[in-house]
């Protein structure tokens, strides 16, 4: 029995329209992995070398924004997600892990996403926008510890501790630079040793 193409049946009123097709196949740019996107974006450029100033154009627009007060509730969000189920302490097979020891590290977990944003744009030369990275790690992990969070009993200074560690990964560069004394009286006050 014959088929009737689909542009000739009867009833469709229509040509079947090619956009659709063509949707189906820009659809997928929509689920790729980061690490997909990555080879797509690269194989155009190695094909398209004339397209390189306009996609680091995109990617230096795309790393600008960055909002310390996005960045502060973020890490803030993360830390007040953690409980006693991300307290991996106990018995191991290599010894015993003490509570205060499995909570650092569940915190620094939670955490090094923003250092190693931090880090990235810090050998970028992107000072900017790691100033404003490193306000909002700071900040979220100032208002973490005055929130108070599950794991906070078992490292008390974690915050404090981690937000020196994001400032010295900051200054490496910049060694002469300092938070900014109005942010730390408005959003950090009690860590004011952070620009001493």
């Amino acid at each position: 029995m014959r088929r009737t193409p689909v542009k000739e049946r009867r009833g469709s009123g229509r040509p079947r329209s090619k956009v659709g097709t063509s949707r189906g196949k820009l659809d997928s740019l929509d689920v790729l992995t980061g690490d997909e996107a990555l080879a797509v974006l690269r194989e155009l450029l190695s094909s398209r070398p004339d397209l390189l100033p306009d996609a680091w154009r995109a990617a230096n627009a795309l790393l600008a924004t960055v909002s310390f007060t996005d960045i502060g509730k973020s890490v803030f969000d993360a830390l007040l997600a953690l409980d006693l189920d991300d307290l991996d302490a106990g018995r191991r097979a290599g010894g015993y892990v003490e509570p205060s020891e499995a909570a650092w590290k569940a915190i620094e977990q939670a955490v090094t996403p923003y250092f190693d944003d931090l880090e990235r744009r810090v050998k970028l030369r992107h000072e900017n926008e790691a100033a404003e990275l490193c306000k909002g790690i700071v900040l979220g992990l100032y208002r973490a510890e005055h929130r108070g969070f599950e794991l906070l009993e078992y490292a008390e200074d974690g915050p404090s501790e981690l937000a020196g560690h994001a400032v010295n990964m900051w200054q490496r560069r910049r060694r002469n630079c300092k938070l900014p004394r109005a942010f730390i009286e408005k959003f950090t006050p009690e860590w004011d040793w952070l620009v001493r």
